[in-house]
Order: structure tokens, then sequence, then C-alpha cells
């Protein structure tokens, strides 16, 4: 499952309280994080706040949201891996 830039793009600017994206039978998905518990089999890709802690809340360029939809696709295909880098 590739994680996309406008799935990053939706995460950021969903309406959705405490918002977090996950892969769920096989989609990206943008959940509550109160309500993950109602997702079994879900995989938590990464939640806004995780983004904005890194970047801030500025908007993010095509190339920027593409690097970092890569970054997060590697590392939820190998767990193993080290955490994704986030641009700057």
């Amino acid at each position: 499952m590739a994680i996309t830039g406008r799935d990053i793009e939706r995460l950021l600017y969903t309406d959705t309280p405490d918002p977090i994206l996950v892969v769920h039978n096989g989609n990206t998905e943008i959940v509550a994080a109160a309500e993950l518990g109602g997702h079994t089999g879900a995989v938590v890709v990464c939640s806004r706040s995780e983004i904005q802690r890194h970047v801030g809340e500025r908007d993010l360029t095509e190339e920027e949201l593409a690097g970092m939809a890569a970054a997060l696709t590697a590392a939820i295909g190998d767990p193993g891996q080290r955490p994704p880098l986030w641009p700057a």
C-alpha cells in the first residue's frame, strides 16, 4: 500500500479531531484518535500532530508531500527501518 502526497494533505487539512492516518483493509483512512479502537487490524502511519511537530504549520510543497509520502510508505513496508526523514 503506497501512501500518497494527497493522503498527507488530507491528514493535515481534515476537520476530524486529533486525526491519524491509517491503512485499513488495503485503503488509507483518516480516523480520530478516539475512534482508533474501532479499526481492528489498522496500521497506524502517522498523526497530524507528528507531522506538525517536524514541519510546523506551514503549507508543504508538492515535492515535500511526495517525499514524506514515500518515506512513510517505506516505513510501513519495513517497520524496522529508521524513522522517516521529514522535510525541514
